[in-house]
């Protein structure tokens, strides 16, 4: 297990909302409460994932079971241990929870 220094730029606190959380490895999609809203951020390196596909950002990543919070491939690695998260495979096609 490789642990990152704990002077790691990428830390800001996440363990706040992230420690210990499920995540759900998933492709990006538009969280239907704001449906203007066509990108997110990775909440460690800031690595963009959007909707339209591009080669400079990610198209799959871990999410929280209500999309609010994206974590990329890389951190994930990273951070998967010292976190201690709980990974699922989403279901094809499965809408994010309504209302949050």
């Amino acid at each position: 297990m490789i642990m990152n220094p704990i002077d790691d730029w990428r830390r800001q606190g996440q363990e706040t909302f992230l420690k210990g959380v499920t995540l759900i490895h998933r492709s990006y999609r538009q969280h239907p409460s704001n449906p203007k809203w066509d990108h997110d951020h990775c909440e460690f390196c800031g690595t963009k994932f959007q909707l339209e596909k591009d080669h400079n950002q990610a198209q799959e990543a871990y999410a929280t079971d209500d999309d609010s919070h994206w974590v990329c491939p890389t951190c994930f690695e990273d951070f998967k241990h010292e976190f201690g998260w709980i990974v699922q495979e989403s279901p094809p096609d499965t809408p994010p929870p309504l209302g949050e």
